[in-house]
């Protein structure tokens, strides 16, 4: 389908090879009837007013709204483009009343394929759209200056991006209806990162965690607190490894200084309670699994571990608390790992 007006345009030589005449307007007429003939179809102009107070001005084609036009909704809703069959069909702008405005595809009346939705109060989304809703691959700008670039799903921010916040704060990751979800890395403006995993915008699982002064945590992460087990590096190469809660120290550890000196402990929420130097004690022996520990108990029979205790590897990755220990045996007790979990 051609308009009149674009018919019209065609220039002087064509029409008069067309119709191998000179006069202008025989040879436009030619150029008409030509199209009409190979089906060509040539929309007309109409402004037609609705009875519930719609206004539309445009091509029309069999009295369909087809081709270019403008339609105004009574509720001062505006839409300008392109039509189908008496759907918004194409490239387009609508404007809203309430100042939003889309400029992209649409697809009969929906937004579909690029556009960019503009908002009164300065936000932006540029990108795709599915279902007239924001879907797939794009960039949402707010008006404070944060900024999203990445997935969306149904409006909602899902799948893999990188928003940046206004005060420096940014995020690279997954995404689940909004928050990070899923495997990604925050840092902060200070300088400090967070490396792991996140359940509904919260660090959860296993993560690393880095301050800027050198130190770190690597270990277990719950509602977003180190909690669990966990390792903390000091950035003079002090080692902690063992039990954390609310972001403290909390249970039983093994502290491995510099010089790899060790040292079994047991915290209370980040106050130290006790602490016993890991040394082999050779008149009172204790073997598990092949493997020699040590028994922090004196009470020992003919130079072997005897009685109730608390026994640590001696590489400090192991400990068994409340174990019951006869002539350098282990008889009930649990083996306890203090060394996380790679995630």
């Amino acid at each position: 389908m051609v308009s009149a007006a674009a018919a019209a345009d065609l220039s002087r030589n064509e029409r008069n090879r067309c119709c191998g005449i000179r006069s202008r307007r025989w040879a436009t007429f030619c150029v008409l009837v030509h199209l009409a003939m190979t089906g060509v179809v040539v929309a007309e102009s109409r402004s037609i007013r609705f009875d519930n107070g719609d206004v539309y001005e445009g091509e029309v084609d069999d009295d369909r709204r087809t081709g270019r036009g403008v339609y105004v909704w009574a509720n001062g809703n505006r839409y300008e483009g392109e039509f189908a069959n008496n759907t918004m069909h194409g490239q387009g702008r609508y404007s809203w009343k309430d100042g939003r405005v889309y400029t992209g595809a649409f697809v009969l009346d929906k937004r579909e394929g690029s556009g960019e939705l503009v908002w009164p109060n300065g936000d932006r989304y540029r990108g795709t759209f599915r279902g007239n809703q924001i879907n797939g691959e794009g960039t949402f700008h707010w008006g404070n200056g944060d900024l999203y670039t990445g997935a969306f799903s149904n409006g909602e921010r899902t799948g893999q991006g990188s928003f940046s916040w206004a005060g420096g704060n940014s995020y690279t990751g997954d995404f689940r209806r909004n928050v990070p979800h899923g495997n990604g890395t925050f840092m902060w403006a200070d300088g400090r990162r967070y490396t792991g995993t996140f359940a509904n915008g919260l660090k959860a699982g296993a993560g690393r965690f880095e301050w800027p002064n050198g130190n770190r945590y690597e270990g277990e992460f719950r509602n977003d607190s180190r909690e669990g087990i966990g390792r903390f590096f000091w950035r003079d190469d002090t080692v902690y490894q063992g039990q954390f809660s609310s972001n403290r120290m909390h249970g039983y550890g093994v502290k491995i200084r510099p010089d790899g000196a060790r040292e079994l402990q047991r915290w209370e929420q980040g106050v130290l309670r006790d602490s016993i130097a890991v040394t082999p004690n050779e008149r009172c022996r204790l073997l598990i699994r092949g493997e020699a520990w040590i028994f922090t108990n004196n009470h020992c029979i003919n130079g072997l571990a005897h009685g109730k205790g608390l026994a640590v590897h001696p590489s400090g990755d192991r400990i068994i608390v409340d174990g019951r220990f006869v002539l350098g045996n282990l008889i009930e007790g649990e083996v306890f790992s203090l060394r996380p979990q790679r995630g």
